[in-house]
């Protein structure tokens, strides 16, 4: 069986069977096309044949091999194609002084050189090695395509983890900061806040190398978090977090939504010693999802714009083009607020 998504760089006993077969396909061919039309002896075409392959065979592998894997690359068709009319006159020279030295008519008469029968001969040169060039190019473009393919989604996958390993010291920094502050003032719901962080570790660390979780365990990740800012600013932060839609279901990549939401932070109620507010909206279902953040900004922070000096939300992009390249939507609005919209189809 011819494999046309392999790559052989061996003559192995299999392969050379192949080819075995393939030629004793065209031998069988011609051999009875021309003993059944010249009414002659089929042993003699046969051999008339085989002699004949001395120069078919030879010719189709050196286009195969050599002319076509030189010039077609390279774009040079001209070249290419006066080269094939090249070595086919070539070839059709030698099968006419074959045919003189063993002529299959027995009248003794000289077959002239240029003459319908050496145009066959050159035609059929090139007939006879277009499928082995065929077979050859596209085992070769078949080959190349998945090896690209193969090299894409591994260099997909690289730099999805690289950017994941920035992605988890960043959020693991602000958290152990909020939770120094906290440990630091004497505040008694350090404990929790501990266990929660604990809860946020395990799930980074054992849940999230995989290509895709449950968004409901995005959604508990979001929640531990906002848990530990909530203790961290107190009465002064008015804080909502709405879901609708069906979270259950659904799947999406791990740390996705999470930049948004610290970035909320760090650029708002951080930055505002006066009240502040964060809103967060979560729709899902099979077919879409919609993660909205919005957060209360000060004056200094709409002039000098969070999109550009946070390495969350510069990961969070690359990773979106990369996962979802034409199927997320991604707004970001700065005026007396900071609103994020994201959108994926699903």
């Amino acid at each position: 069986m011819i494999e046309l998504d392999k790559n052989y760089n061996k003559w192995t006993l299999e392969r050379i069977a192949r080819h075995v077969v393939y030629w004793g396909f065209w031998l069988t061919f011609y051999g009875i096309v021309n003993g059944s039309f010249y009414e002659g002896n089929y042993a003699d075409w046969f051999f008339y044949e085989i002699l004949f392959m001395t120069v078919k065979i030879p010719y189709s592998y050196f286009l195969a091999y050599k002319l076509f894997p030189r010039y077609l690359p390279r774009s040079q068709y001209i070249k290419l194609a006066l080269l094939v009319a090249f070595y086919a006159f070539v070839g059709m020279v030698i099968l006419y002084f074959l045919d003189q030295l063993f002529p299959m008519e027995k009248s003794g008469k000289t077959q002239e050189f240029l003459s319908s029968r050496t145009l066959y001969m050159f035609i059929d040169l090139i007939y006879i090695a277009s499928p082995v060039v065929a077979i050859k190019l596209i085992q070769q473009n078949i080959f190349q395509t998945r090896a690209n393919e193969r090299l894409k989604s591994e260099k997909v996958q690289a730099e999805l983890q690289n950017l994941k390993n920035q992605l988890q010291p960043h959020f693991l920094f602000n958290t152990l900061n909020n939770i120094y502050s906290m440990v630091i003032s004497g505040d008694r719901s350090a404990p929790g806040s501990i266990l929660k962080l604990s809860e946020i570790l395990s799930y980074i660390l054992y849940e999230c190398n995989v290509e895709k979780v449950l968004l409901s365990k995005e959604v508990s990740l979001i929640k531990n978090y906002i848990d530990l800012e909530k203790v961290r600013y107190g009465e002064r932060l008015d804080l909502y977090f709405d879901i609708q839609g069906s979270v259950g279901g659904v799947c999406m990549p791990p740390l996705l939504l999470m930049p948004f939401v610290e970035n909320a932070f760090k650029h708002g109620p951080s930055k505002d010693i006066s009240n502040s507010w964060v809103r967060i909206y979560l729709f899902a279902n099979e077919e879409e999802l919609v993660f909205m953040v919005e957060n209360k900004i000060t004056p200094d922070e709409t002039h000098n714009s969070p999109v550009k000096s946070g390495i969350g939300l510069q990961n969070v992009r690359k990773r979106l083009s990369l996962l979802y390249p034409d199927s997320h939507e991604l707004i970001i609005k700065i005026k007396d607020s900071f609103l994020v919209r994201l959108k994926i189809v699903l």
